[in-house]
Protein backbone atom coordinates (compact mmCIF):
# COMPACT_ATOMS: atom_id res chain seq x y z
CA UNK A 1 0.00 0.00 0.00
CA UNK A 2 3.02 2.29 0.17
CA UNK A 3 2.74 3.09 -3.53
CA UNK A 4 -0.91 4.13 -3.08
CA UNK A 5 0.09 6.55 -0.34
CA UNK A 6 2.97 7.81 -2.49
CA UNK A 7 0.65 8.86 -5.29
CA UNK A 8 -1.86 10.60 -2.98
CA UNK A 9 -0.42 14.14 -3.45
CA UNK A 10 -1.09 13.87 -7.18
CA UNK A 11 -4.60 12.60 -6.52
CA UNK A 12 -5.21 15.61 -4.28
CA UNK A 13 -3.97 18.03 -6.94
CA UNK A 14 -6.15 16.51 -9.64
CA UNK A 15 -9.16 16.41 -7.31
CA UNK A 16 -8.82 20.04 -6.27
CA UNK A 17 -8.55 21.26 -9.85
CA UNK A 18 -11.07 19.03 -11.60
CA UNK A 19 -13.51 18.43 -8.73
CA UNK A 20 -13.32 21.49 -6.49
CA UNK A 21 -12.22 23.78 -9.34
CA UNK A 22 -9.61 25.50 -7.23
CA UNK A 23 -6.84 27.57 -8.91
CA UNK A 24 -3.81 25.58 -9.97
CA UNK A 25 -1.38 27.39 -7.66
CA UNK A 26 -3.53 26.55 -4.62
CA UNK A 27 -3.78 22.92 -5.71
CA UNK A 28 0.00 22.74 -6.10
CA UNK A 29 0.49 24.23 -2.64
CA UNK A 30 -1.93 21.71 -1.12
CA UNK A 31 -0.19 18.82 -2.89
CA UNK A 32 3.21 19.98 -1.65
CA UNK A 33 1.84 20.34 1.90
CA UNK A 34 0.48 16.78 1.80
CA UNK A 35 3.81 15.50 0.49
CA UNK A 36 5.63 17.22 3.38
CA UNK A 37 3.14 15.72 5.85
CA UNK A 38 3.73 12.22 4.48
CA UNK A 39 7.51 12.71 4.66
CA UNK A 40 7.23 13.77 8.30
CA UNK A 41 4.70 11.08 9.25
CA UNK A 42 5.84 7.94 7.44
CA UNK A 43 9.31 6.37 7.84
CA UNK A 44 9.02 4.97 4.29
CA UNK A 45 9.74 8.44 2.93
CA UNK A 46 12.58 10.70 3.99
CA UNK A 47 14.15 13.90 2.80
CA UNK A 48 17.84 14.27 3.78
CA UNK A 49 19.19 17.78 4.18
CA UNK A 50 21.57 17.53 1.24
CA UNK A 51 18.76 16.25 -1.00
CA UNK A 52 16.54 19.11 0.16
CA UNK A 53 19.18 21.69 -0.74
CA UNK A 54 19.95 20.13 -4.12
CA UNK A 55 16.25 19.71 -4.91
CA UNK A 56 15.55 23.34 -4.05
CA UNK A 57 18.37 24.45 -6.31
CA UNK A 58 17.19 22.31 -9.22
CA UNK A 59 13.59 23.45 -8.73
CA UNK A 60 14.76 27.07 -8.76
CA UNK A 61 16.62 26.59 -12.03
CA UNK A 62 13.63 24.86 -13.65
CA UNK A 63 11.41 27.79 -12.72
CA UNK A 64 14.08 30.22 -13.94
CA UNK A 65 14.23 28.37 -17.28
CA UNK A 66 10.47 28.70 -17.62
CA UNK A 67 10.37 32.33 -16.52
CA UNK A 68 13.15 33.25 -18.95
CA UNK A 69 10.93 32.04 -21.79
CA UNK A 70 7.43 32.83 -20.54
CA UNK A 71 8.01 36.49 -19.65
CA UNK A 72 9.77 37.58 -22.87
CA UNK A 73 7.54 35.24 -24.86
CA UNK A 74 4.34 36.77 -23.58
CA UNK A 75 5.90 40.24 -24.01
CA UNK A 76 6.69 39.40 -27.64
CA UNK A 77 3.11 38.16 -28.04
CA UNK A 78 1.88 41.55 -26.80
CA UNK A 79 4.18 43.34 -29.27
CA UNK A 80 3.06 41.16 -32.17
CA UNK A 81 -0.58 41.73 -31.29
CA UNK A 82 -0.09 45.51 -31.15
CA UNK A 83 1.74 45.47 -34.49
CA UNK A 84 -1.00 43.22 -35.96
CA UNK A 85 1.43 40.48 -36.89
CA UNK A 86 -0.88 37.88 -35.38
CA UNK A 87 -3.68 39.27 -37.52
CA UNK A 88 -1.46 38.80 -40.59
CA UNK A 89 -0.87 35.16 -39.64
CA UNK A 90 -4.58 34.64 -39.17
CA UNK A 91 -5.38 36.17 -42.56
CA UNK A 92 -2.66 34.14 -44.27
CA UNK A 93 -3.92 30.85 -42.85
CA UNK A 94 -7.50 31.82 -43.61
CA UNK A 95 -6.53 32.58 -47.21
CA UNK A 96 -4.92 29.22 -47.86
CA UNK A 97 -7.05 27.27 -50.36
CA UNK A 98 -7.81 24.51 -47.87
CA UNK A 99 -10.88 23.65 -45.81
CA UNK A 100 -10.75 24.75 -42.17
CA UNK A 101 -10.07 21.27 -40.72
CA UNK A 102 -7.23 20.73 -43.23
CA UNK A 103 -5.68 24.03 -42.11
CA UNK A 104 -5.89 22.84 -38.53
CA UNK A 105 -4.12 19.60 -39.49
CA UNK A 106 -1.39 21.66 -41.21
CA UNK A 107 -0.91 23.72 -38.04
CA UNK A 108 -0.89 20.73 -35.67
CA UNK A 109 1.33 18.41 -37.76
CA UNK A 110 3.47 20.98 -39.58
CA UNK A 111 3.78 24.53 -38.33
CA UNK A 112 3.61 23.86 -34.58
CA UNK A 113 6.16 20.99 -34.58
CA UNK A 114 8.58 23.05 -36.69
CA UNK A 115 8.60 26.00 -34.32
CA UNK A 116 8.54 23.95 -31.11
CA UNK A 117 11.34 21.64 -32.26
CA UNK A 118 13.55 24.65 -32.88
CA UNK A 119 12.68 26.68 -29.80
CA UNK A 120 11.07 24.43 -27.20
CA UNK A 121 9.54 25.69 -23.95
CA UNK A 122 6.11 26.22 -25.52
CA UNK A 123 7.22 29.09 -27.76
CA UNK A 124 5.20 27.62 -30.65
CA UNK A 125 2.04 28.53 -28.75
CA UNK A 126 2.79 32.17 -29.58
CA UNK A 127 2.20 31.18 -33.22
CA UNK A 128 -0.49 28.54 -33.00
CA UNK A 129 -2.87 29.99 -30.39
CA UNK A 130 -3.67 33.18 -32.37
CA UNK A 131 -3.97 31.21 -35.63
CA UNK A 132 -6.31 28.60 -34.15
CA UNK A 133 -8.36 31.29 -32.40
CA UNK A 134 -8.95 32.76 -35.86
CA UNK A 135 -10.21 29.42 -37.15
CA UNK A 136 -12.64 28.52 -34.40
CA UNK A 137 -14.12 29.42 -31.00
CA UNK A 138 -11.71 29.67 -28.03
CA UNK A 139 -12.94 26.44 -26.41
CA UNK A 140 -12.00 24.51 -29.56
CA UNK A 141 -8.89 26.50 -30.46
CA UNK A 142 -7.15 26.08 -27.10
CA UNK A 143 -7.77 22.34 -27.13
CA UNK A 144 -6.28 22.18 -30.63
CA UNK A 145 -3.31 24.26 -29.48
CA UNK A 146 -2.68 21.71 -26.74
CA UNK A 147 -2.68 18.91 -29.33
CA UNK A 148 -0.22 20.91 -31.42
CA UNK A 149 2.40 20.59 -28.65
CA UNK A 150 3.15 17.05 -29.75
CA UNK A 151 6.80 17.11 -30.84
CA UNK A 152 8.25 17.18 -27.31
CA UNK A 153 10.80 14.33 -27.63
CA UNK A 154 12.43 16.44 -30.37
CA UNK A 155 11.66 19.83 -28.85
CA UNK A 156 14.50 22.29 -28.32
CA UNK A 157 16.53 20.49 -30.98
CA UNK A 158 16.02 17.03 -29.51
CA UNK A 159 17.27 17.95 -26.04
CA UNK A 160 15.22 15.34 -24.19
CA UNK A 161 16.32 12.56 -26.55
CA UNK A 162 19.98 13.54 -26.28
CA UNK A 163 19.82 13.66 -22.47
CA UNK A 164 17.88 10.39 -22.37
CA UNK A 165 20.59 8.74 -24.46
CA UNK A 166 23.24 10.06 -22.07
CA UNK A 167 21.35 8.75 -19.02
CA UNK A 168 21.19 5.23 -20.48
CA UNK A 169 24.56 5.25 -22.30
CA UNK A 170 22.71 4.75 -25.59
CA UNK A 171 23.58 6.14 -29.00
CA UNK A 172 21.30 9.17 -29.63
CA UNK A 173 20.46 7.90 -33.13
CA UNK A 174 19.38 4.52 -31.71
CA UNK A 175 17.20 6.11 -29.04
CA UNK A 176 15.83 8.64 -31.53
CA UNK A 177 14.91 5.91 -34.02
CA UNK A 178 13.24 3.81 -31.32
CA UNK A 179 11.36 6.88 -30.04
CA UNK A 180 10.13 7.60 -33.57
CA UNK A 181 8.61 4.10 -33.57
CA UNK A 182 7.07 4.31 -30.08
CA UNK A 183 5.61 7.75 -30.92
CA UNK A 184 4.54 6.66 -34.40
CA UNK A 185 0.85 6.23 -33.53
CA UNK A 186 0.64 9.39 -31.42
CA UNK A 187 1.16 11.98 -34.18
CA UNK A 188 -1.66 10.71 -36.42
CA UNK A 189 -3.90 10.37 -33.35
CA UNK A 190 -3.54 13.95 -32.14
CA UNK A 191 -3.75 15.39 -35.67
CA UNK A 192 -7.01 13.57 -36.41
CA UNK A 193 -8.35 14.55 -33.00
CA UNK A 194 -7.54 18.23 -33.57
CA UNK A 195 -9.17 18.26 -37.01
CA UNK A 196 -12.33 16.52 -35.81
CA UNK A 197 -12.71 19.01 -32.94
CA UNK A 198 -13.74 21.50 -35.64
CA UNK A 199 -16.82 19.30 -36.30
CA UNK A 200 -16.43 19.14 -40.09
CA UNK A 201 -19.26 18.06 -42.32
CA UNK A 202 -17.18 15.38 -44.06
CA UNK A 203 -15.74 13.66 -41.03
CA UNK A 204 -14.25 10.65 -42.83
CA UNK A 205 -12.53 12.77 -45.47
CA UNK A 206 -11.22 15.17 -42.82
CA UNK A 207 -9.93 12.27 -40.73
CA UNK A 208 -8.15 10.81 -43.76
CA UNK A 209 -6.42 14.13 -44.55
CA UNK A 210 -5.40 14.63 -40.92
CA UNK A 211 -4.22 11.02 -40.68
CA UNK A 212 -2.01 11.57 -43.73
CA UNK A 213 -0.53 14.73 -42.21
CA UNK A 214 0.24 12.99 -38.91
CA UNK A 215 1.68 9.98 -40.72
CA UNK A 216 3.92 12.26 -42.80
CA UNK A 217 5.33 13.72 -39.58
CA UNK A 218 5.85 10.25 -38.08
CA UNK A 219 7.58 8.87 -41.19
CA UNK A 220 9.74 11.97 -41.53
CA UNK A 221 10.94 11.60 -37.94
CA UNK A 222 11.67 7.91 -38.41
CA UNK A 223 13.64 8.46 -41.62
CA UNK A 224 15.68 11.34 -40.21
CA UNK A 225 16.54 9.57 -36.95
CA UNK A 226 17.52 6.40 -38.80
CA UNK A 227 19.81 8.57 -40.91
CA UNK A 228 21.47 9.82 -37.72
CA UNK A 229 19.92 13.31 -37.94
CA UNK A 230 18.57 13.46 -34.40
CA UNK A 231 18.72 17.02 -33.07
CA UNK A 232 17.14 18.86 -36.04
CA UNK A 233 14.82 15.95 -36.85
CA UNK A 234 11.72 17.66 -35.45
CA UNK A 235 12.40 20.88 -37.35
CA UNK A 236 13.02 19.10 -40.65
CA UNK A 237 10.07 16.71 -40.28
CA UNK A 238 7.76 19.62 -39.46
CA UNK A 239 9.05 21.58 -42.43
CA UNK A 240 8.52 18.53 -44.64
CA UNK A 241 4.91 18.20 -43.51
CA UNK A 242 4.32 21.93 -43.97
CA UNK A 243 5.88 21.84 -47.44
CA UNK A 244 3.64 18.95 -48.43
CA UNK A 245 0.62 20.90 -47.21
CA UNK A 246 1.61 24.07 -49.10
CA UNK A 247 2.26 22.01 -52.22
CA UNK A 248 -1.25 20.61 -52.01
CA UNK A 249 -2.48 24.19 -51.57
CA UNK A 250 -0.69 25.18 -54.78
CA UNK A 251 -2.17 22.23 -56.69
CA UNK A 252 -5.65 22.96 -55.34
CA UNK A 253 -5.35 26.65 -56.25
CA UNK A 254 -4.06 25.91 -59.76
CA UNK A 255 -6.95 23.50 -60.34
CA UNK A 256 -9.47 26.09 -59.10
CA UNK A 257 -7.91 28.73 -61.34
CA UNK A 258 -8.17 26.48 -64.39
CA UNK A 259 -11.81 25.76 -63.66
CA UNK A 260 -12.55 29.47 -63.14
CA UNK A 261 -10.69 30.40 -66.32
CA UNK A 262 -12.48 27.83 -68.45
CA UNK A 263 -15.85 29.01 -67.19
CA UNK A 264 -15.21 32.74 -67.64
CA UNK A 265 -12.95 32.55 -70.68
CA UNK A 266 -10.68 35.21 -69.13
CA UNK A 267 -7.97 33.04 -67.62
CA UNK A 268 -7.16 32.39 -63.99
CA UNK A 269 -8.71 34.55 -61.33
CA UNK A 270 -6.83 36.32 -58.55
CA UNK A 271 -4.86 34.10 -56.22
CA UNK A 272 -3.80 34.48 -52.62
CA UNK A 273 -0.29 34.08 -51.31
CA UNK A 274 1.06 30.72 -50.23
CA UNK A 275 4.01 32.14 -48.27
CA UNK A 276 3.35 34.10 -45.08
CA UNK A 277 3.29 37.92 -45.25
CA UNK A 278 6.53 39.83 -44.91
CA UNK A 279 5.72 41.06 -41.39
CA UNK A 280 5.25 37.47 -40.23
CA UNK A 281 8.49 36.28 -41.82
CA UNK A 282 10.32 39.24 -40.30
CA UNK A 283 8.99 38.72 -36.79
CA UNK A 284 9.51 34.99 -36.55
CA UNK A 285 12.67 35.17 -38.64
CA UNK A 286 14.15 37.42 -35.94
CA UNK A 287 13.32 34.84 -33.27
CA UNK A 288 14.55 31.82 -35.20
CA UNK A 289 17.60 33.69 -36.45
CA UNK A 290 18.46 34.74 -32.92
CA UNK A 291 18.17 31.18 -31.69
CA UNK A 292 20.35 29.97 -34.56
CA UNK A 293 22.96 32.59 -33.70
CA UNK A 294 22.89 31.51 -30.06
CA UNK A 295 23.39 27.87 -31.08
CA UNK A 296 26.23 28.88 -33.37
CA UNK A 297 27.87 30.89 -30.60
CA UNK A 298 27.67 27.90 -28.29
CA UNK A 299 29.10 25.63 -31.00
CA UNK A 300 32.17 27.83 -31.52
CA UNK A 301 32.89 27.97 -27.81
CA UNK A 302 31.30 31.20 -26.57
CA UNK A 303 30.66 30.75 -22.81
CA UNK A 304 26.91 30.21 -22.30
CA UNK A 305 26.84 31.97 -18.89
CA UNK A 306 25.30 28.91 -17.29
CA UNK A 307 24.22 27.98 -13.78
CA UNK A 308 24.29 24.29 -12.78
CA UNK A 309 22.69 22.43 -9.90
CA UNK A 310 22.77 18.64 -10.12
CA UNK A 311 21.38 17.59 -13.52
CA UNK A 312 19.60 20.92 -14.06
CA UNK A 313 21.11 24.00 -15.66
CA UNK A 314 20.16 27.43 -16.93
CA UNK A 315 22.23 28.90 -19.77
CA UNK A 316 21.42 32.52 -20.54
CA UNK A 317 22.90 32.64 -24.04
CA UNK A 318 21.25 29.41 -25.24
CA UNK A 319 17.85 30.08 -23.68
CA UNK A 320 15.14 31.03 -26.21
CA UNK A 321 14.22 33.89 -23.89
CA UNK A 322 17.05 36.13 -25.08
CA UNK A 323 16.13 35.91 -28.81
CA UNK A 324 12.47 36.43 -27.88
CA UNK A 325 13.27 39.63 -26.01
CA UNK A 326 15.70 40.78 -28.70
CA UNK A 327 13.08 40.24 -31.41
CA UNK A 328 10.50 42.23 -29.45
CA UNK A 329 12.92 45.12 -28.95
CA UNK A 330 14.09 45.10 -32.57
CA UNK A 331 10.50 45.23 -33.82
CA UNK A 332 10.02 48.34 -31.66
CA UNK A 333 13.41 49.76 -32.76
CA UNK A 334 15.03 49.15 -29.40
CA UNK A 335 12.44 50.94 -27.29
CA UNK A 336 10.66 48.92 -24.56
CA UNK A 337 6.90 49.34 -24.50
CA UNK A 338 5.94 49.65 -20.83
CA UNK A 339 2.20 48.90 -21.21
CA UNK A 340 3.09 45.66 -23.03
CA UNK A 341 5.62 44.80 -20.30
CA UNK A 342 3.03 45.31 -17.56
CA UNK A 343 0.51 43.23 -19.48
CA UNK A 344 3.08 40.44 -19.90
CA UNK A 345 3.78 40.40 -16.16
CA UNK A 346 0.06 40.24 -15.41
CA UNK A 347 -0.53 37.41 -17.88
CA UNK A 348 2.47 35.28 -16.90
CA UNK A 349 2.46 35.87 -13.14
CA UNK A 350 -0.09 33.27 -12.05
CA UNK A 351 1.10 30.58 -14.49
CA UNK A 352 4.64 31.02 -13.14
CA UNK A 353 3.38 30.76 -9.56
CA UNK A 354 1.53 27.55 -10.40
CA UNK A 355 4.55 26.18 -12.25
CA UNK A 356 6.78 26.85 -9.23
CA UNK A 357 4.33 24.95 -7.04
CA UNK A 358 4.27 21.92 -9.31
CA UNK A 359 8.05 21.87 -9.64
CA UNK A 360 8.37 21.89 -5.84
CA UNK A 361 5.80 19.09 -5.56
CA UNK A 362 7.66 17.03 -8.16
CA UNK A 363 10.99 17.47 -6.41
CA UNK A 364 9.51 16.50 -3.03
CA UNK A 365 8.04 13.32 -4.49
CA UNK A 366 11.27 12.42 -6.25
CA UNK A 367 13.73 13.19 -3.46
CA UNK A 368 11.64 11.58 -0.71
CA UNK A 369 11.34 8.27 -2.57
CA UNK A 370 7.62 8.43 -3.41
CA UNK A 371 8.22 8.01 -7.12
CA UNK A 372 10.75 5.27 -6.41
CA UNK A 373 8.18 3.37 -4.33
CA UNK A 374 5.73 3.51 -7.20
CA UNK A 375 8.35 2.26 -9.64
CA UNK A 376 9.48 -0.55 -7.34
CA UNK A 377 5.91 -1.84 -7.08
CA UNK A 378 5.79 -2.13 -10.86
CA UNK A 379 9.25 -3.68 -11.31
CA UNK A 380 8.23 -6.98 -9.66
CA UNK A 381 5.21 -7.49 -11.93
CA UNK A 382 4.96 -9.95 -14.91
CA UNK A 383 6.25 -8.72 -18.30
CA UNK A 384 2.79 -7.90 -19.67
CA UNK A 385 1.96 -5.80 -16.62
CA UNK A 386 5.34 -4.10 -16.89
CA UNK A 387 4.67 -3.32 -20.55
CA UNK A 388 1.38 -1.67 -19.59
CA UNK A 389 2.94 0.17 -16.66
CA UNK A 390 5.98 1.57 -18.48
CA UNK A 391 4.01 4.15 -20.53
CA UNK A 392 2.01 5.10 -17.43
CA UNK A 393 5.17 5.75 -15.41
CA UNK A 394 6.64 7.76 -18.25
CA UNK A 395 3.50 9.86 -18.60
CA UNK A 396 3.38 10.40 -14.85
CA UNK A 397 6.95 11.69 -14.87
CA UNK A 398 6.23 14.13 -17.70
CA UNK A 399 2.98 15.27 -16.11
CA UNK A 400 4.35 16.07 -12.67
CA UNK A 401 7.53 17.74 -13.92
CA UNK A 402 5.99 19.52 -16.92
CA UNK A 403 9.17 18.74 -18.82
CA UNK A 404 10.30 15.95 -21.13
CA UNK A 405 13.87 16.46 -19.94
CA UNK A 406 12.81 16.50 -16.30
CA UNK A 407 10.67 13.41 -16.76
CA UNK A 408 13.54 11.55 -18.37
CA UNK A 409 15.92 12.54 -15.60
CA UNK A 410 13.33 11.31 -13.11
CA UNK A 411 12.34 7.98 -14.62
CA UNK A 412 14.73 6.96 -17.42
CA UNK A 413 17.09 4.79 -15.32
CA UNK A 414 14.12 2.99 -13.77
CA UNK A 415 12.47 2.40 -17.14
CA UNK A 416 15.61 0.84 -18.52
CA UNK A 417 15.64 -1.60 -15.59
CA UNK A 418 11.97 -2.47 -16.13
CA UNK A 419 12.77 -4.09 -19.49
CA UNK A 420 12.50 -7.93 -19.34
CA UNK A 421 15.93 -9.43 -18.68
CA UNK A 422 17.60 -10.92 -21.74
CA UNK A 423 14.93 -9.68 -24.16
CA UNK A 424 17.08 -6.91 -25.63
CA UNK A 425 14.41 -4.30 -24.96
CA UNK A 426 16.46 -1.86 -22.88
CA UNK A 427 16.56 0.79 -25.62
CA UNK A 428 12.89 0.25 -26.43
CA UNK A 429 11.82 0.83 -22.82
CA UNK A 430 14.00 3.94 -22.72
CA UNK A 431 12.21 5.07 -25.88
CA UNK A 432 8.83 4.40 -24.26
CA UNK A 433 9.88 6.66 -21.39
CA UNK A 434 11.05 9.35 -23.82
CA UNK A 435 7.80 9.23 -25.78
CA UNK A 436 5.49 8.94 -22.79
CA UNK A 437 7.07 11.78 -20.82
CA UNK A 438 7.15 14.03 -23.87
CA UNK A 439 3.57 13.43 -24.93
CA UNK A 440 2.30 13.86 -21.35
CA UNK A 441 3.91 17.29 -21.08
CA UNK A 442 1.44 18.91 -23.47
CA UNK A 443 -1.42 17.75 -21.22
CA UNK A 444 0.33 18.88 -18.00
CA UNK A 445 -0.74 21.75 -15.78
CA UNK A 446 2.28 23.98 -16.51
CA UNK A 447 1.55 23.76 -20.24
CA UNK A 448 -2.13 24.44 -19.64
CA UNK A 449 -1.17 27.55 -17.67
CA UNK A 450 1.03 28.71 -20.53
CA UNK A 451 -1.77 28.18 -23.07
CA UNK A 452 -4.14 30.24 -20.94
CA UNK A 453 -1.49 32.94 -20.49
CA UNK A 454 -0.99 33.26 -24.25
CA UNK A 455 -4.75 33.27 -24.91
CA UNK A 456 -5.27 36.00 -22.30
CA UNK A 457 -8.69 37.66 -22.32
CA UNK A 458 -10.04 35.37 -25.06
CA UNK A 459 -9.80 32.45 -22.62
CA UNK A 460 -11.38 34.40 -19.76
CA UNK A 461 -14.22 35.65 -21.94
CA UNK A 462 -15.00 32.08 -23.01
CA UNK A 463 -14.96 30.88 -19.40
CA UNK A 464 -11.97 28.62 -19.95
CA UNK A 465 -10.04 27.87 -16.76
CA UNK A 466 -7.47 25.32 -15.69
CA UNK A 467 -9.99 22.62 -14.79
CA UNK A 468 -11.64 22.77 -18.23
CA UNK A 469 -8.42 22.20 -20.16
CA UNK A 470 -7.18 19.71 -17.58
CA UNK A 471 -10.23 17.52 -18.12
CA UNK A 472 -9.60 17.58 -21.85
CA UNK A 473 -5.90 16.96 -21.23
CA UNK A 474 -6.69 13.85 -19.20
CA UNK A 475 -8.80 12.50 -22.07
CA UNK A 476 -5.93 13.15 -24.46
CA UNK A 477 -3.53 11.48 -22.03
CA UNK A 478 -5.77 8.41 -22.01
CA UNK A 479 -5.68 8.28 -25.81
CA UNK A 480 -1.90 8.73 -25.88
CA UNK A 481 -1.51 6.03 -23.25
CA UNK A 482 -3.58 3.62 -25.34
CA UNK A 483 -1.36 4.24 -28.38
CA UNK A 484 1.83 3.78 -26.36
CA UNK A 485 0.48 0.71 -24.57
CA UNK A 486 -0.29 -1.01 -27.88
CA UNK A 487 3.32 -0.42 -28.94
CA UNK A 488 4.70 -1.60 -25.58
CA UNK A 489 2.67 -4.81 -25.54
CA UNK A 490 3.64 -5.55 -29.13
CA UNK A 491 7.33 -5.11 -28.29
CA UNK A 492 7.15 -7.45 -25.31
CA UNK A 493 5.03 -10.04 -27.14
CA UNK A 494 7.40 -10.19 -30.12
CA UNK A 495 10.68 -10.14 -28.12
Amino acid sequence: MVWAIAVSPLVMVLGMITGLRRPAHWAAAAGAALALLLIWWLPDFSLPGDALAAGAGEAGLLVLNAAAVMLPGVYLSQVLTRREVHRSVQEWVRGLPLPGPAKIALVVAGIAPTVEALTGFGVSLLVTVPVLLALGPPATALRQAMLGMNIMPWGTLGLATVIGAALTATDPAALGSATAVTSGLVFPLVTVWAALLARPRRRLRTAAVALAAGAALSLGLLALNRAGVVQPAGVLAGLLTTAIGLTLCAVRRARADRVAGSRSGTGPGPTGRLLPPRSVLQAYGLVLGGIALARLAAAVGVPPLALHVGTTSFALLTSPGLPLLAAALLLDRGRPHLPDARAALARAGRPLLALAGFVVLGRLMVDSGMIGALGAAVAAAPPLVTALAAPALGMLSGFITGSNVGGNALMMPLQERLAPVGAGLDTWFAALQNSAAGHAVFTSLPMIMLILAVAGDRAKTAGLAEHVLLRFGLRVAAGVYAALAVTAVTLVATA
